[in-house]
């Protein structure tokens, strides 16, 4: 499950090490715990499973009533969901993370049943709860402020990124001629193909991008959408069929020789909870340019060149900017190192206990 799975496979270990007289039980559906039985840290931890609980189709309703009784009674004092649901009653202190609203401030026409559900169900799983998470501050106030839960209430936990595996990136030769690239100076973007993310208008800068770097080549990977048809048939309308790439999925090899190829990472969102991929991106050595907007330059900090995302000739400058100007690029680079190595699992994990200590707190 992408990210989720991340911060599944990350934080609970963490959380074992920083609590070593608690005992941790994570409830998931059959095939999440085969995959999560797997880890080195599954012995010591309950993978507790129920016929209903996260079965397809009823995924939110086990998560709103189910997970509620069950919980309490395997012993469970504190419960942490980690994903936008979580029981609507339960009598363990109740903790959910949120890592965004974007299903209300930029809604996806493309996957309109889930945003309904979410608008249904998540403020009055939000309201109930103990404690709210939040990864940014900009999350957080937006919280606040669109789902009507006290400020006071909510407790702003940054993510960490990645799970320190080393993997050998595929040789750039080889990326390039498997994923059809050429030889073109590589501008990479790596996200879901979704309208917030802002991408049609990060390819209609292509077109200044182009006239600083002619050989400009924004590169999208990932798996296709509605949403990538749109993109397509904008490139061409722009003339820039030659100028992006559509890749599809790529392989963790091919995703890192991607970085290694990269001469500047973008993202352009509207609206984002953190933004996870600037960090992989900076740990990576790769210059980052990045919106203004949302929670981003929390995530980003100093190491990044902004742009405003709804000018596509300021997105187009700050582009251009990092791909001719290698002192800018260089200092990029070495920002990036030290601001993304200040956010740790480790870190996560000691601010997520102090999360559920402030629950405990309001339940005495």
């Amino acid at each position: 499950m992408g990210g989720l799975e991340t911060q599944t496979k990350a934080i609970v270990p963490a959380l074992m090490r920083l609590a070593p007289g608690v005992r941790f039980s994570v409830f998931v559906n059959t095939s999440g715990r085969d995959l999560l039985a797997r880890e080195d840290w599954a012995a010591d931890a309950a993978l507790v499973t129920h016929p209903l609980l996260g079965r397809r189709g009823l995924r939110a309703a086990s998560e709103l009533t189910i997970l509620g009784a069950l919980a309490p009674r395997r012993g469970v004092d504190t419960l942490y969901s980690l994903a936008l649901t979580a029981p609507l009653s339960t009598r363990a202190v109740n903790v959910v993370s949120l890592a965004d609203i974007t299903w209300i401030v930029a809604p996806d026409p493309d996957v309109g049943a889930t945003m309904r559900l979410w608008r249904t169900i998540v403020p009055p799983v939000a309201r109930r709860a103990d404690r709210v998470i939040a990864i940014s501050h900009d999350g957080a106030a937006a919280i606040a402020d669109h789902l009507r839960v006290a400020r006071s209430r909510i407790d702003v936990v940054y993510p960490g990124h990645g799970l320190q595996q080393v993997l050998t990136p595929a040789p750039e030769p080889d990326v390039r001629e498997r994923l059809g690239l050429g030889d073109g100076t590589i501008v990479l973007s790596v996200s879901q193909k979704r309208p917030h993310k802002n991408l049609l208008r990060l390819l209609s800068a292509m077109v200044g991008v182009r006239e600083r770097v002619p050989d400009a080549l924004l590169v999208l990977p990932g798996n296709p959408t509605e949403h990538e048809l749109e993109l397509r048939r904008h490139a061409e309308a722009l003339g820039l069929a030659d100028a992006v790439s559509f890749p599809g999925y790529v392989d963790a090899a091919d995703l890192e020789g991607l970085y290694a190829a990269a001469s500047c990472f973008v993202i352009a969102s509207i609206n984002e909870g953190f933004g996870i991929p600037i960090l992989e991106a900076q740990g990576r050595g790769v210059p980052v340019v990045c919106s203004n907007a949302s929670a981003l330059p929390e995530a980003a900090g100093a190491a990044a060149h902004y742009f405003d995302p709804r000018d596509e000739s300021d997105i187009a400058r700050a582009i251009g900017d990092v791909l001719t100007d290698r002192a800018l690029a260089t200092r990029l680079i070495a920002d990036g190192y030290e601001h993304q190595a200040g956010f740790t699992w480790e870190r996560s994990a000691q601010q997520t206990l102090e999360s559920f200590e402030r629950g405990w707190a309001a339940r005495r």
